[in-house]
């Protein structure tokens, strides 16, 4: 498991890219002796055998992951401005230190007091290598390992197909390699996740080429199944600063529906909103942009870091979010947001977390997530919304009770909430609770929701490629690469099928009474007892599978 440099720098530009502010402790070999001692005591602490690997592609990619970077160690009290101890953990909360090695790998230890030396599990991949320096240039960007960052110079040209087929392949091959050695330094590998856009070449094109190859090389190799999750920044709506942002963006959207157990979906436009309406920040900055969605990335990972009254990993959140096989898009929100004015008149409780969650305002997507259309038949109108799964990541010192509560009030028959959960869905939202509060929100909850309209993210991009299609404009472009017009067409009717897959569960009645038609108790019971079978089924195979698997020494 022991792996990583100790602690070299990749050589770059000198722009700070923030600072944390965290105090020196006054005795660093007193704070080294008492993190030994508590490694003695408790046998090893700091390896929790659920390891991620994080995949940072691209521009956009690799700025939302260095924020989520800039979260990590700030949670797990890990030193990165002081050059001597960088990497470092400081403070006497040893308990912020115990499943550091989700995201971090040991390195050397510190000279001077002995003390562990952390190492991000990051693979920073770019076919631009000014943005990799610039992203790495700063004290936080010291903490990569200089063998983990990949790219060259020759560039995307904002292609899916010059990044899947032309310049990428190149670049995969060294990125795969790093992450096959990252693999096998792991205990037991949980799942990779990847950061980045799917409007420009880089992250559309080279990410599919990782996300697929990767997909196939897992399979059977580790003796489990490996999670694949993608936090992806889609299009925008009624705003394209790339030309063939729709053939990118439905062209990898078809590629991370085969590959990906779950898609985190983001854009920019409802990101700009949450920051100047709700933040009041003004004209809003790429760091501001990402710092939301690092802390939806925190929220969401926080169950696999710290223990909680109700821990989760990454298998039951996607088993819980992805009730039907391809329905894998989700949408999230955080709460609390506030503007620095206000945040002081704020009162955080349950209740109130569990408001501002389900508001539209707070939705990191541009999407109608409570949309209402009581007309089931006209099929010419937008169906209602539907959430068919959602999970709540609560983060604080909160009361088991008093959450279950506020769940169990917004999906009682009745409530203002409930014509959103179709009732064939039983039991809609899970949750988990997490002891450690977030570094600057403290108390906080992360909403996630497999909700039918997110099709509004595919409707736009689709519609935006017929048009495009139709008049064969810039198909050559892909086709000069590789692309050809099978391709778009055959990514354009999976993407169309996903939508249709959506609407037909959006279309469907609430009550499961209703689909079966009156009287017809009995198939109602036999649909029950098919599932308790299938659940049954599933869980003996699990059972032998683990029984006759040989031990890994």
């Amino acid at each position: 498991f022991r792996a990583g440099a100790p602690g070299d720098t990749f050589l770059g530009g000198t722009r700070a890219m923030g600072s944390a502010g965290h105090p020196e402790p006054k005795s660093m070999l007193d704070l080294g002796s008492k993190a030994m001692e508590s490694e003695k005591r408790l046998g090893n602490p700091f390896r929790s055998g659920r390891e991620m690997i994080q995949i940072q592609v691209g521009k956009a990619g690799s700025g939302m992951g260095h924020e989520f970077l800039r979260d990590l160690v700030e949670e797990h009290a890990i030193e990165y401005e002081n050059d001597d101890l960088r990497g470092t953990f400081f403070g006497d909360d040893f308990s912020r230190e115990q499943h550091v090695d989700v995201f971090f790998n040991e390195g050397k230890p510190h000279k001077a007091s002995g003390r562990h030396r952390w190492v991000p599990r990051c693979v920073l991949v770019d076919l631009n290598m000014q943005d990799l320096a610039q992203i790495t240039s700063g004290p936080l960007g010291h903490l990569y390992r200089p063998e983990n960052i990949c790219g060259n110079d020759n560039g995307s040209g904002n292609n899916f197909g010059q990044a899947f087929n032309t310049e990428g392949p190149d670049v995969a091959d060294d990125a795969l390699d790093i992450i096959r050695k990252e693999a096998e330094k792991a205990n037991c590998l949980q799942g990779i996740q990847f950061t980045h856009s799917i409007s420009g070449g880089t992250g559309s094109g080279l990410m599919s080429l990782l996300l697929r190859t990767l997909s196939e090389y897992f399979q059977g190799k580790v003796g489990h199944d490996v999670l694949f999750q993608n936090f992806a920044l889609v299009p925008c709506p009624n705003f394209h600063d790339i030309v063939v942002e729709p053939y990118n963006a439905i062209l990898a959207m078809k590629e991370l529906n085969e590959f990906s157990d779950q898609i985190f979906v983001y854009d920019n436009c409802a990101l700009s909103k949450i920051v100047q309406n709700t933040l009041k920040s003004g004209t809003p900055k790429m760091q501001e942009l990402n710092n939301v969605v690092a802390l939806c990335m925190s929220g969401i990972t926080s169950g696999m870091r710290f223990k909680g009254p109700l821990n989760a990993d990454l298998r039951k959140m996607n088993q819980n979010l992805v009730p039907f096989k391809g329905l894998n898009l989700l949408c999230s929100s955080f709460a609390p947001l506030d503007s620095a004015e206000s945040v002081s008149y704020r009162h955080v409780s349950v209740l109130d977390l569990a408001q501002q969650m389900l508001q539209r305002n707070n939705i990191t997507c541009t999407c109608e997530p409570q949309w209402e259309n009581h007309d089931r038949t006209d099929m010419s109108k937008k169906p209602q919304s539907r959430i068919l799964a959602a999970w709540a990541a609560w983060r604080g010192h909160f009361r088991t009770q008093e959450v279950d509560r506020i769940l169990y009030d917004m999906l009682k028959e009745g409530s203002r909430f409930d014509r959103f959960f179709p009732d064939w869905v039983p039991n809609t939202i899970a949750s988990n609770m997490c002891a450690q509060p977030h570094c600057e929100k403290k108390d906080s909850v992360v909403f996630i929701a497999n909700n039918t309209s997110i099709v509004d993210v595919l409707r736009h991009s689709g519609d935006i490629f017929d048009r495009m299609y139709k008049q064969n404009s810039f198909v050559h472009t892909f086709a000069e690469n590789g692309v050809e017009e099978e391709d778009l067409r055959g990514a354009r009717n999976h993407v169309r099928d996903l939508v249709s897959a959506y609407e037909s569960k959006a279309r469907l009645p609430d009550s499961l009474k209703e689909i079966l038609g009156d009287g017809d108790e009995g198939a109602e019971a036999s649909i029950v007892r098919e599932y308790e079978e299938l659940a049954k089924k599933q869980l003996m195979e699990i059972v032998l599978a683990k029984e006759t698997k040989p031990r890994r020494r």
